[in-house]
This record gives structure tokens, C-alpha cells and sequence, in this order.
């Protein structure tokens, strides 16, 4: 029995999945075997998700008395996800509360001289950099409607909800000269049918084409709205290895107010590819590589941008430092650059001057679960940017706590 456990293990190290479910399924044929076996099977078929049939297994280990307590405590807990996995219809999501301090949110200039019709001017004292705190309420509601066809078809929806109070803006008067941040409401919706297009030769294979809308609201009045569509492509190279992209197309369309000029000339299309690939270096560790591109056109040149980003992000989960009940602590540390370029030189700045931002941003943050619902999370990030032109240089330190539940 000892030999046979070994075996089936080695088989699942070296990534035989389907040769280690075999082998434990073997060890079944005795009366005698541990109940121990059951639930090492619903993992691997968890793993290769067969929920189904991991439920089942979970259910009969879990009926066997002879099951230790640490390994029914482990059959319970796999036992509510994978019930939740097989429902038809399925609801998750989160709900952020938090409270953030910024140094510099408008992005304002720290330069002394900045450009205005091509000359150089003194900056006005009144657009220096100046510190402000807001309130964040955040929510994404995610919900996944199975068709229960043979390649895993799903019609995944997304709701994502965030509303931005700053202590130094109030009521939704709008003015020209807005000097304030903006009091924000933002609201998206994305829905689409994923499914693995070739689940006999490419089964870690899944896409998702999916229809997005969005509207943005500044100090309570229309700022603009965004429709488009997009795909998602999802390949799992192993259990430890995984690699997505989203491909967007996004029309933009702002709203004319007073405070927006020129709005008929922003909008316009907008062309976004994000690649990711996520590694997981130690049970606990995480590292992950993110590549953004962005190409936005507006009517005129100097509107228009095209950006490249890249953000490394080092994750890790770390035993409770104040006790040893098993807690655990999830921290990340992540830096990323970007530069953004132009198409001309804006005439009410500097007509002969391109402008061209480069970025740098760094950050950490720390998340302490309260229960399997709850938890408290800081977060600390530093941006700095350095353009072609003096107008956009600029700083900004951000520090926000916040209160996470999940559903």
C-alpha cells in the first residue's frame, strides 16, 4: 500500500495525472484502504478539474470514519469550493472600503517654469503640487453561468463599481478653471462566453470573447462613457505556470461641459493588449510579468498617444508573526515602468515640443485576513514621472488602508 501511495505520487510530481488517478483508483479495490486515498484522489481530480468527481470522493472520505481530524478538517474546506464549483450559477466578488492619502493626485507640475504658447513661464503658485485624502468604495460582482457543454462553456459576467470622494472637492457645481480632483463614479460591465476551443489537443487552452460597456461621471455630471469589445486567451502551461492576454477595443466618448473643452475632439478609438505571465517560484511565492500596450487616437495629434508598459510583481504568503495558529500574511512588491508618446506638439504648450512621458512606480502592500471573509489591507505606492515637457513632471506618494470583504 506504502509503494503503490509512492508511486502514485511520483506519477503526479512528474505531471502524469492521469497515471497517478489510475494508480490510487487501484489501491481502492482493497476494503481495507484508508479513507485517506479517497481524498487524495479528489485533489487530483480537483486539480484537473473534474470537480464532479472530486466532490463525490470528498463525500465518501468524509463518511468513513477512520478519517483523521487534520485530513477531514482538509476534506471540508476542499468540499464548500467544490461544491460552489458545480453549481450551474455561480456569484463571487469583493467589496473594498478604504481611505487613501496622496501627495500630488491631480499629477500637477513641481517645476518652477513650465511652457505656455511656446514660452517659458513661471509656474502659478495656485497649480503646485498639493496633498489631498478621498474616501474609495469598490465592488466587482463576477458571475459564471455554466452551459454544460463538452468544451467548459460559460457565460462569465463582470460588474466592477467605484466611487472616489476627495475631503477637498464637493458639491457638482462645474467650473473651467477645476483646480479640485474630481469626486468619481465609475461603473463597467463585461460579459462573454468562455470556452476551450480544442479541448482534445489543446486542453489548458481557454478564450473568452466578451462585449464591454462603461461609464465615467465627474462631480456627479457625465464625464465620458467607453463601449467596445474584447478577448481574453488563457493558457496553463502547468500547474505552476500560467499565461493570459486581453486584447480591447474601447470607442471613447466625453461628454461636453464646461470643464472639457474641446470635448468632441478626445474621443475616439482606443486599441489595448495586456500579456501576463504568472510563475509560482515556491508554495507561497508568486512572481509575475505584465506587458501593457496602448494605442489611443483622439481628432487631433496631439491628443493621440500610443504607451508601453511593464510591471514585475513578487508575491508572497508568510506565516502570522504575532502567532503561531496558522495564520498567514499575503505581502507583494511590485515596480513597473511605462512612456507614453505623442503624435505632435500641443500649440497652447509648445507647438515645436513633442511631448513624451517616461514613468516610474513602485509599491508594496500587506493583506491580513481576519476570517475567510475578511481582511484589512495597506498599501503603499510611489510614481514618478519625467516628460519632454516641464508641465508634466511630476511626483506623487499614495498610502491607503482599507477594509476587503469576499463573497
Amino acid at each position: 500500500m506504502a509503494l503503490n501511495m509512492r508511486y502514485a505520487r511520483l506519477l503526479v510530481e512528474a505531471g502524469n495525472y492521469e497515471g497517478g488517478v489510475a494508480a490510487l483508483e487501484s489501491m481502492l479495490i482493497n476494503p481495507d484502504a484508508p479513507p485517506s486515498i479517497r481524498l487524495e484522489l479528489a485533489v487530483l481530480y480537483y486539480r484537473m478539474g473534474s470537480y464532479g468527481m472530486s466532490e463525490a470522493l470528498l463525500r465518501s472520505a468524509l463518511e468513513d470514519k477512520r478519517l483523521a481530524d487534520e485530513h477531514r478538517a482538509q476534506a471540508n474546506a476542499l468540499l464548500r469550493d467544490v461544491a460552489a464549483r458545480n453549481q450551474t450559477s455561480q456569484f463571487s466578488g469583493f467589496v473594498i472600503l478604504g481611505l487613501r492619502h496622496q501627495s500630488n493626485p491631480n499629477a500637477r507640475s513641481h517645476r518652477d517654469m513650465v511652457y505656455a504658447n511656446g514660452a517659458l513661464v513661471p509656474q502659478n503658485r495656485e497649480l503646485k503640487p498639493d496633498s489631498d485624502t478621498d474616501v474609495q468604495l469598490t465592488a466587482r460582482v463576477d458571475h459564471r453561468y455554466d452551459l454544460g457543454l463538452q468544451n467548459e462553456a460559460s457565460v462569465i459576467s463582470s460588474l466592477v463599481a467605484q466611487v472616489v470622494d476627495y475631503r477637498s472637492s464637493s458639491g457638482s457645481k462645474l467650473r473651467a478653471d477645476q483646480t479640485e480632483p474630481y469626486d468619481l463614479a465609475l461603473l463597467e460591465i463585461t460579459s462573454g462566453i468562455r470556452f476551450k476551443p480544442a479541448p482534445i489537443l489543446l486542453p489548458a487552452l481557454r478564450i473568452r470573447p466578451h462585449l464591454i460597456a462603461a461609464e465615467l461621471l465627474a462631480q456627479k455630471h457625465q464625464y465620458l462613457s467607453t463601449a467596445g469589445v474584447g478577448v481574453d486567451v488563457e493558457y496553463r502551461f502547468n500547474e505552476r505556470t500560467l499565461a493570459e492576454a486581453t486584447y480591447e477595443y474601447r470607442h471613447y466618448d466625453y461628454a461636453s461641459r464646461v470643464d472639457v473643452p474641446d470635448a468632441n475632439q478626445l474621443g475616439g478609438p482606443d486599441n489595448g493588449l495586456r500579456l501576463r505571465l504568472m510563475r509560482e517560484l515556491a508554495p507561497g511565492q508568486v512572481l509575475s510579468a505584465e506587458l501593457a500596450l496602448r494605442d489611443h487616437d483622439t481628432s487631433k495629434a496631439y491628443y493621440d498617444y500610443t504607451s508601453q508598459e511593464l510591471q514585475l510583481t513578487y508575491f508572497v504568503r508568510h506565516a502570522n508573526p504575532f502567532s503561531d495558529n496558522g495564520d498567514y500574511w499575503l505581502s507583494s512588491l511590485w515596480t513597473g515602468a511605462s512612456q507614453r508618446r505623442y503624435g505632435a506638439g500641443d500649440p497652447t504648450i509648445n507647438a515645436d515640443r513633442t511631448r513624451k512621458d517616461n514613468e516610474l512606480r513602485f509599491g508594496a502592500s500587506l493583506t491580513i485576513p481576519m476570517d475567510d471573509k475578511w481582511s484589512i489591507q495597506w498599501r503603499l505606492e510611489h510614481l514618478k514621472t519625467h516628460s519632454s515637457l516641464p508641465n508634466y513632471d511630476n511626483r506623487n506618494t499614495s498610502l491607503q488602508a482599507s477594509v476587503v470583504y469576499l463573497f
